[in-house]
């Protein structure tokens, strides 16, 4: 049932938030840009944790079979989290260890891994991932080993040093056989890093673009906490991402196995719903022409975004930095509209860019000032009052 805590199992969860999302982020058939689903947040009312479990099982599983793949580093500021993991996980628990990476996305931090010298087996269902593992050589020291399918606790019957699952645990509905699988799967004396982002900046930023139909979880400090006790898992390290919208948990096995958390979540959304509806009536008010209209970045927080663009008034251009993107769709009520590579033929027939990646702002200023662009540009970051210009 849709109001029953996935993680204590108390029935009654009220609704917290709701709307209507795109399912897929960005699609290759533009007969797909009819796909919505409700999002239907509920907040637990005996532990606080906040989730949508009325998605169907044959959904999720489209979907990350059909998604592209999106966490391809395109930025400084994408490479450096990596090199930031190295540094936190030390590479004595890394070179010429077994790691387990639940989740791989593009490949980009198994192939780093096997670069140090690890040897990588990666789980994950999406369809796209065999070939881009396969265009690039690992002759570095380490292996990689693919295993295309959804984890879970009857994946593996086997234990790794480490266990690495990034921006995947808030996507699972079962989350907690999941978090114990996880656990399950690394040896005494290894670690399990879980990467995942927080409902403290959500709630705080009103950040509503972070909220869409692939998160089915929205976990605070409390919430990590009883899942990884759960799991029999000891948190001996932290760091914030990007500002505290992400967080990593470096844990270790607990020699006593699971215990018991008290720990409840006491963060409300209230903000959401109301910079949301700021943002909406700000697109309202601003005189801007659709046609000579784009939004930068095809991410959860640009498709999104672009969701509160009425039918009529709905940007036609859309800019992306990711190659998995360009030549496929996003999509609003407005229909869908083919994702560009950004050059300076495209800028010239723009006045207006929105840009829906609000965290790389000033990245993507930057490379829209050295192209030459001087039309307005605009920011979506929901730590502002309202959609601010920029230029």
């Amino acid at each position: 049932m849709a109001d029953i805590c996935p993680i204590c199992e108390a029935e009654g969860a009220p609704r917290v938030y709701s709307c209507e999302a795109q399912l897929f982020w960005v699609v290759a058939d533009p007969a797909m840009a009819d796909r919505f689903a409700d999002i239907d947040l509920r907040q637990c009312r005996d532990c606080g944790h906040v989730f949508h479990s009325d998605l169907p099982a044959a959904t999720i599983a489209e979907i990350y079979r059909r998604q592209a793949l999106t966490n391809r580093p395109v930025s400084a500021a994408m490479s450096r989290r990596y090199d930031t993991l190295v540094d936190l996980l030390g590479r004595e628990r890394l070179v010429g260890r077994r790691i387990l990476e639940v989740g791989g996305g593009t490949g980009s931090l198994a192939l780093l891994l096997a670069g140090l010298g690890s040897d990588v087996t990666v789980v994950e269902p999406n369809e796209a991932l065999p070939e881009l593992l396969a265009e690039v050589p690992t002759d570095a020291g380490g292996e990689i080993r693919l295993i295309n399918a959804f984890f879970g606790p009857d994946t593996l019957d086997e234990t790794f040093d480490g266990v690495i699952c990034r921006q995947v645990v808030e996507h699972i509905a079962d989350i907690r056989p999941f978090v114990r699988a996880l656990g399950a799967a690394v040896k005494p004396g290894g670690f399990v890093y879980v990467e995942v982002p927080t409902l403290e900046y959500i709630a705080e930023a009103g950040a509503y673009m972070d909220i869409h139909v692939q998160h089915l979880h929205y976990l605070d400090a409390a919430a990590r906490e009883r899942l990884l006790a759960d799991a029999g898992l000891t948190v001996v390290a932290t760091h914030r991402i990007m500002d505290g919208h992400d967080i990593g948990v470096l844990a270790v096995p607990d020699a006593a196995g699971p215990r018991p958390s008290a720990g409840a979540s006491h963060t409300r959304i209230d903000r959401v719903p109301a910079r949301r509806d700021t943002h909406r009536a700000r697109l309202e008010a601003l005189p801007f022409d659709p046609e000579r209209t784009g939004v930068y970045a095809a991410t959860s927080q640009g498709v999104t975004f672009y969701a509160l663009f009425p039918p009529e008034r709905a940007p036609r251009a859309f800019i992306d930095d990711n190659p998995d993107n360009i030549g496929r769709y996003a999509y609003g009520r407005g229909g869908p509209v083919k994702i560009q590579p950004r050059h300076r033929a495209l800028l010239a027939g723009l006045d207006d860019i929105f840009i829906g990646a609000y965290h790389h702002e000033a990245a993507i200023v930057e490379k829209l000032t050295d192209d030459g662009y001087r039309g307005r540009l605009w920011s979506v970051d929901p730590r502002r009052p309202t959609i601010e210009r920029l230029s």
